[in-house]
């Protein structure tokens, strides 16, 4: 159904404007771990797209008014919601063809409604933005304010692998039209490998969008992919009635299908399970009998002396923030583009981090993948122990493919 523009104009006067959320879930874990924030203009009962409201606001100059109207609604929102992990936003980078990136105006709002900006993700379609100077500007000022940078409706093209290598973002959402009926289409499951081969070799999560089938989320789990976010699992509604019953049977049932599925391929049934926990163990108890969190590093250093399978070792917080270096095992080849993790990353979107921490699976192992500190194709192990306060802290160690 179409509105008039005269509605349309008192909706965002009057900032007639509902906030649903989309949760995006983590098989790994079977949890969610984030709510993309829905706008929707309501007149009385009647329900306005946000696509008819943009459009009315591109055509009426006043696309950004809308874009920061909704946005305040969705942190307004989010902020009641005191359990939710991270909120994913979006922002109409239409608006950086005609204004200077980097405000600070998502901050302030951030701010006001006390939700740090580690737990915000801004949804960005650079397919909007003429100029990728400014694109690349914005996201770098966010970036260095706390703020994670997610590329949204990532499908194929140049371009578009051109505008992911240049802005480096976090998180890469594949867009619905890859992601439809991609377990009988060859030509979109190369396109989709493409895609998630490019986030490894940045360092980025990736999230499959527009999930509708069991056999989509099959086949781009087995792909590699990070999360899923679709109608398979949920619609878009109020936070109250997100969790219900049959979403975590939807969750089970593919998780359930996934186990069959990876236990028929050879690489999976090899993998040397029991080898892993060992290694991961050995450093745990080295680091559970110290009494002093200041000689962290040096524990990774001796334990990677005798460690021949093992790249590197890093330590995290229970908030999911790096307190050691990346300590890297001698020889360790770091090709040119790549760096290792420093002090104070934050990786508390990780598998490796949200698996230890949400008590779902400990040791966490995760697939095979491209390091983000050298190049190289590796596996992170996690595991935990409790420091002399009583804290958690959650230990990372890369193998080395070698072992495979």
């Amino acid at each position: 159904m179409e509105h008039t523009p005269e509605n349309i104009k008192k909706i965002i006067d009057e900032e007639r404007i509902r906030i649903e959320f989309q949760p995006i879930y983590s098989l790994n874990t079977r949890k969610y771990i984030g709510l993309e924030a829905l706008a929707r203009g309501y007149i009385g009962e009647d329900i306005v797209a946000p696509l008819e409201m943009f459009e009315y606001a591109k055509e009426n100059g006043i696309s950004l008014r809308l874009d920061r109207l909704c946005r305040i609604k969705a942190m307004q929102s989010f902020a009641r919601q005191g359990n939710a992990p991270s909120l994913f936003i979006n922002f109409e980078t239409g608006v950086l063809n005609t204004v200077t990136p980097g405000t600070g105006e998502i901050l302030r709002t951030a701010s006001e409604n006390n939700i740090s900006p580690q737990n915000i993700v801004i949804e960005l379609n650079e397919s909007k933005v003429k100029d990728s100077y400014n694109l690349m500007m914005f996201a770098d000022f966010y970036r260095s304010k706390g703020f994670l940078i997610a590329l949204d409706n990532v499908a194929d093209g140049l371009d578009t692998q051109n505008r992911i290598m240049l802005i480096n973002p976090d998180i890469i959402k594949i867009d619905r039209s890859i992601v439809s009926y991609i377990d009988g289409d060859k030509y979109k499951q190369e396109v989709f490998r493409s895609i998630i081969n490019t986030a490894k070799q940045i360092g980025a999560m990736t999230v499959a969008e527009g999930v509708e089938r069991v056999d989509e989320v099959i086949t781009c789990m087995i792909m590699g992919v990070d999360y899923f976010q679709g109608f398979y699992f949920q619609k878009p509604g109020s936070f109250n009635y997100l969790f219900t019953n049959e979403v975590r049977m939807k969750v089970d049932e593919a998780a359930q299908r996934l186990n069959i599925s990876t236990k028929k391929n050879e690489t999976v049934a090899n993998m040397k399970i029991e080898s892993y926990k060992r290694i991961v163990y050995d450093l745990v108890n080295r680091l559970a009998c110290m009494a002093d969190g200041d000689v962290y590093d040096t524990v990774l250093r001796e334990y990677l002396e005798d460690k021949t399978e093992v790249e590197c070792a890093f330590l995290i917080d229970k908030k999911g923030f790096q307190i050691t270096d990346t300590v890297m095992s001698e020889g360790t080849v770091i090709s040119e583009g790549y760096r290792p993790a420093v002090k104070g990353v934050n990786h508390s979107i990780k598998n490796y981090f949200y698996a230890i921490k949400e008590q779902i699976e400990d040791p966490f192992i995760s697939g095979w993948y491209v390091s983000n500190a050298t190049g190289n194709t590796c596996k992170t192990i996690s595991s935990k122990f409790y420091d002399k306060n009583g804290d958690m802290i959650v230990v990372c160690v890369d193998l080395k493919q070698s072992i495979k």
